[in-house]
């Protein structure tokens, strides 16, 4: 795996959590406001709740792949990500359900304030992501590209460039 970029300074699930973060919050929080005024006071704690639920979820996914997958083989990213997200609907699954038994939670508040912050937590992420400008590929080595069916030459054979 390359070093980390000088743009990003870190490796790109610490990059994109430190790039999302912030605007999830403060989307949440003017969410939680607005839905405080509109819903009353267990309306806007509700919406609080509900930011913090999805702040975790995501930035929950995004620390265990930095811990499980920097620096590992890319082979292993696709399964690894699918692990863990699968881990985290089941939580989540278990948080909503928890949370349906507390009569206070205003869960419409909560939904809308989960889902602003979800929106939001996306375009901060793809927009980290595209500005992190992280290599899809390895660089190509030094070394000449061969065709498929070319045999190197060999320093004690004639140059005829056929294929094999």
């Amino acid at each position: 795996m390359s070093q980390p970029s000088a743009q990003t300074g870190s490796y790109p699930f610490s990059a994109t959590l430190r790039a999302a973060v912030v605007p999830t919050l403060v989307a949440g929080v003017i969410a939680s406001v607005v839905l405080g005024l509109v819903r009353g006071l267990d309306g806007g704690v509700s919406a609080l709740v509900g930011v913090a639920i999805a702040i975790l979820f995501f930035a929950s996914g995004l620390l265990l792949m930095d811990k499980l997958v920097r620096d590992r083989d890319p082979m292993q990213f696709m399964a690894v990500g699918m692990a863990i997200y699968f881990a985290q609907i089941l939580v989540l699954l278990g948080v909503l359900v928890l949370a349906r038994r507390v009569d206070s939670l205003d869960s419409r508040s909560a939904g809308i304030a989960m889902l602003v912050a979800v929106v939001v937590w996306q375009v901060a992420q793809m927009r980290a992501w595209r500005n992190a400008r992280v290599p899809v590929y390895d660089t190509p080595a030094d070394t000449p590209a061969q065709g498929p069916g070319v045999q190197p030459i060999s320093p004690d054979e004639p140059a005829t460039g056929e294929p094999t």
